[in-house]
């Protein structure tokens, strides 16, 4: 059975599994406990309390000196002087103690009933980051900030591709690497598709590595939706597309970047236009937009993608968002000020920089494009004016999704932080399951040859 939600259907009927071994885990936890009961004991027998009391503080002092010395590793990048990184350790460390202590003194209820204590505590300390630091995030430090998100992006590949059955495969194109998910099955499969991702940053941070869960659920859900929903067999291979940023490369670098690599993918992967989709967050869903607009404009209509897959886009330049209206959001004016002025330092002629924002632009004869932005987040105005023009002007084959108390961009966060991020994905991978099945079920051309 399903039941219907903000989201779409979930399944209810399906029962929980226990987890196998749950017995002879507690039990491990039990033994250790007394074990180290009896260590202490033995310890306060044999020396007295007095030197246990000693040791207990010995070691509170030694943890809480490895957790300060990794909050001034985490704090290094979001200030200029070296001097200044204990007193930002210590706020990052205030401000992470401050998240806690509000859902206590909730009683332990989150702030939002679509949040989580881990995805509060993500935001609120994004925030407070951003607000305090977002100068020097945006700009001063941006190339520092990307190293991190690649990093962890590579330490989680392995282990998630294991458990998406993908195949990481690197890629060397137009002087940048890229990571290919890879299908295992691709040859077996009747159908296929190529979808490139385009991750976000505000132009200036990030890495495509940071979305190797997002690229491995959208080839599993969207495989699964074809095959249960429209009893489609299709191969799904995701590339992971880099660019260069600013704010070493202003506007239009990384827009033509991530146009190349859709060309790029055109030219040497054997597939039809219409059987690739775009899909990106943030800034990255801002240029898969505008990458359509640029074929329009070619009049290239035969070399449109299938769809465009856009979570919380950026889409007029133009509004920055409020602190004081989006007060639960992630971002903060201080820095989406900041980075979009960096990008858009080139563009000085009034005319050329208003119609850099696909808001100004006209949204007929574009491909199919899901779009979706959360309830709280500061693009969400931004939104819903998207969606009265597209209305105003006729057009019909955008989806827009607005989620409920999400802030921006839940798609970019594992599933285990932010329940929502699932549900987001989901969501644009049905539209293009749905885009996807109309094209395949009319196309019977083989593809074209190299």
């Amino acid at each position: 059975m399903a039941t219907s939600t903000t989201y779409g259907s979930i399944a209810t009927d399906a029962k929980a599994t226990p987890r196998s071994g749950g017995c002879a885990s507690a039990f491990k936890s039990l033994l250790h406990l007394l074990l180290f009961t009896a260590i202490v004991a033995f310890v306060a027998l044999k020396f007295g309390l007095a030197v246990v009391l000693f040791l207990f503080l010995g070691l509170l002092v030694l943890g809480y000196a490895a957790v300060f010395a990794g909050f001034c590793y985490m704090a290094r990048p979001y200030v200029l002087s070296v001097f200044e990184v204990p007193v930002a350790a210590l706020r990052l460390q205030f401000a992470l103690l401050s998240a806690v202590a509000a859902y206590a003194l909730r009683g332990f209820k989150p702030l939002f009933p679509e949040w989580t204590l881990s995805y509060e505590i993500c935001v609120r300390f994004l925030r407070f980051t951003f607000e305090n630091y977002g100068e020097i995030i945006a700009v001063e430090h941006a190339a520092i900030l990307r190293e991190p998100y690649r990093e962890l992006g590579k330490k989680r590949l392995p282990a998630n591709c294991l458990e998406h059955n993908t195949i990481p495969e690197v890629l060397h194109a137009n002087g940048m690497e890229h990571q290919w998910i890879r299908d295992p099955e691709r040859e077996k499969k009747a159908h296929r598709l190529v979808v490139v991702i385009y991750h976000g940053g505000g132009y200036a941070v990030a890495d495509p590595l940071q979305h190797v869960e997002l690229a491995n659920q959208t080839h599993t859900l969207l495989q699964q939706i074809l095959q249960s929903e429209h009893q489609l067999d299709v191969s799904v291979d995701v590339l992971l597309a880099n660019y260069r940023k600013a704010p070493e490369c202003p506007y239009p670098t990384p827009l033509n970047d991530c146009f190349g690599m859709y060309q790029y993918v055109l030219k040497h992967e054997n597939i039809l236009p219409s059987h690739v989709l775009l899909c990106g967050d943030s800034a990255g869903g801002e240029m898969a937009i505008t990458s359509c607009m640029r074929l329009r404009e070619a009049n290239t209509p035969e070399l449109q993608p299938l769809a465009a897959v856009c979570y919380s886009p950026l889409v007029d330049f133009k509004d920055r968002g409020n602190d004081e209206k989006q007060p639960f959001d992630l971002l903060s004016v201080k820095f989406t000020n900041r980075v979009l002025d960096s990008y858009l330092r080139t563009v000085t002629d009034p005319k050329e920089r208003l119609l850099v924002s696909p808001i100004e632009n006209s949204l007929q004869n574009l491909p199919p494009m899901f779009l979706q932005w959360g309830t709280l987040e500061c693009f969400f105005d931004q939104g819903v004016r998207f969606k009265a023009k597209a209305e105003a002007e006729g057009v019909t084959n955008m989806e827009f999704v607005f989620m409920p108390n999400m802030a921006h961009d839940p798609s970019m966060f594992p599933p285990w932080l932010c329940p929502g991020a699932e549900i987001a994905i989901r969501h644009g991978c049905t539209f293009a399951a749905k885009q996807a099945a109309r094209v395949l079920r009319a196309t019977t051309e083989p593809e074209p040859e190299n």
